[in-house]
């Protein structure tokens, strides 16, 4: 994943914004780019839900939430209270960290939840770019427990380092209902994601800018959250094996990993053996672990326990902060700005249709502008050079009507002869053109016909059709039909039978000689092409 550098940066900055609604907090991180690398230049943190009391500073969980807003709801000495859901809430966090840090919604880049996802890495045979989606999504159905059509879904295709003719892929899939919730969500907050990736990847992506990952080296990374366990291990840097296990017992009171410490250690010890049995040769190189909870130094009893070097993640190291800015342990949302500011290295989008319906909505309105421009442009040149082109005929006129004599006279006008010419020559044109418009032909017919009728060992390389106006007599209309192939050679039967078949086809088909009465065979001729006998031919129609 390279960061994008470039002497542009310096005049024109790139600014992006990363949102991640995790268990408890909506995280904002704004980075802008510059010639030394990314800048953090704000950053925001709102809690979904209600703190217990001003000064605990302890945070409602969601089913305290609503247990408080049923209880109020069903008060006698207050009036009634609508219940609110989590996604009001969530919509209530998202406006009011945008409104904090004086930012005006609109793109974002985010991310869903590691529990909410699914992510399958699997080997297939190399196969074309334009076939690479249909044979893809027919091998992700063994992977996937669900229906194809009742996901949204996006893959990555990487080379293959360890077989020859083959290709690694990084498949992804959410279920429709809930990233159709998600951008509900983001969208009644104003907001309009642009890109939404799996958590575990924006993870990769902050601790790799962070020069914490290393292609070369299998590594692990631990995430640990309120109430879930994230083990995410990468193999040349793409994640092979991805688990999320609950972890019920801690709690934002407890802020310590003591309660669990055994499980997580035994969690961890599973899903390393597992990776070293299918790779026998190979071991968990380093592991680095995450936490928004305080790890004191157990990260370092983990290391002694596993015998392997551990690492505390930090996305801040490859990041410049602006003064004045104090962020908190949101590495996703670091990952996540990061994702419009780098190339990643796994390009996944789970909202790429719904990103193609703003492309769309945006060019229309674009045409829309443009057209709309264009036309008064035109409009003030017409006017300008009617001006402009009437301006000697205004003066003549003037100069005309002050020399004109004093006294009135009745002059009869003598130009009626040249009007009814006018007219009858105007309505000859119109006769004309009228006869033009109904004897008028269309290619789709005719190829509709030839592909009903072309014999199978025969291709066609080019069709040209022309229909203009004769210029001899301009009441006909002239046209020429000219089709143009290759067809492999069958010793069995000649190649003018072949041809002369064919033509034969093309006659008697109404909607390929509509108009033309003359059919040629302008050329045949015998050629090879690597190894097999083809002729190259050339019909002609023409008329009327």
């Amino acid at each position: 994943m390279q960061l994008n550098k470039n002497i542009l940066s310096i005049f024109e900055p790139k600014k992006v914004i990363g949102l991640y609604v995790s268990q408890d907090t909506v995280d904002l991180v704004v980075l802008k780019s510059g010639l030394g690398g990314p800048k953090l230049i704000k950053f925001g943190q709102a809690y979904i839900y209600p703190k217990k009391d001003q000064h605990s500073g302890e945070i409602i969980t969601e089913s305290q939430a609503a247990s408080v807003s049923a209880n109020a709801a069903s008060s006698k000495d207050e009036a009634p209270k609508k219940v609110k859901t989590k996604e009001e809430y969530i919509i209530e966090a998202i406006k009011k960290v945008f409104i904090e840090n004086n930012i005006k919604p609109g793109n974002v880049i985010t991310a869903i939840p590691s529990e909410e996802v699914m992510v399958r890495y699997f080997q297939m045979p190399k196969i074309p770019k334009q076939e690479r989606e249909t044979a893809v999504n027919f091998e992700a159905k063994r992977y996937i427990p669900f229906r194809m059509e009742e996901v949204a879904s996006d893959f990555q295709v990487l080379p293959s380092k360890s077989v020859q003719n083959s290709m690694d892929v990084v498949f992804v899939a959410v279920k429709k209902n809930t990233i159709e919730q998600y951008l509900n969500i983001l969208n009644a907050a104003g907001l309009k994601p642009v890109i939404i990736e799996p958590a575990p990847f924006s993870l990769m992506r902050a601790f790799n800018a962070a020069q914490q990952i290393d292609t070369k080296v299998n590594t692990a990374i631990v995430e640990i959250n309120l109430n879930t366990l994230n083990i995410n291990i990468l193999r040349s840097g793409v994640p092979y094996i991805i688990r999320d296990i609950p972890l019920f017992e801690i709690t934002a009171e407890d802020k310590s990993f003591e309660p669990v410490f055994g499980k997580i250690l035994a969690e961890m010890k599973l899903s390393f053996d597992f990776y070293e049995k299918q790779f026998p040769s190979e071991v968990i190189d380093k592991i680095i672990i995450y936490s928004k909870l305080p790890l004191e130094n157990w990260h370092e009893i983990v290391g002694k326990e596993l015998q392997i070097p551990v690492e505390v993640g930090d996305p801040l190291r490859g990041i410049k902060v602006a003064s004045g800015v104090v962020p908190a342990r949101a590495a996703i949302c670091f990952g996540l700005a990061l994702r419009g500011l780098t190339e990643p290295f796994i390009d996944i989008n789970l909202c790429k249709e719904k990103l193609l319906l703003y492309k769309k909505k945006e060019l229309f309105l674009k045409a829309v502008f443009l057209e709309a421009s264009l036309a008064l442009f035109l409009l003030i040149a017409f006017k300008a050079f009617v001006i402009r082109a009437t301006a000697p005929l205004t003066d003549e006129l003037n100069k005309t009507l002050s020399e004109r004599p004093k006294v009135e006279v009745n002059v009869k006008s003598d130009n009626i002869p040249d009007l009814e010419k006018i007219k009858n020559e105007i309505e000859t044109r119109k006769y004309l053109l009228g006869n033009l418009i109904s004897s008028r032909t269309y290619l789709t017919p005719r190829l509709e016909d030839i592909v009903k009728i072309i014999p199978k060992d025969m291709w066609l390389s080019e069709i040209g059709f022309e229909e203009k106006i004769d210029k001899k007599n301009q009441a006909k209309v002239a046209r020429s039909l000219s089709i143009k192939g290759y067809y492999i050679i069958d010793e069995k039967t000649g190649e003018k039978d072949i041809i002369n078949g064919f033509l034969s086809k093309l006659k008697n088909t109404s909607g390929v000689n509509n108009g033309m009465s003359k059919a040629d065979i302008v050329s045949v001729k015998r050629i090879d092409i690597k190894g097999k006998n083809v002729s190259s031919f050339e019909i002609s129609f023409t008329g009327p």
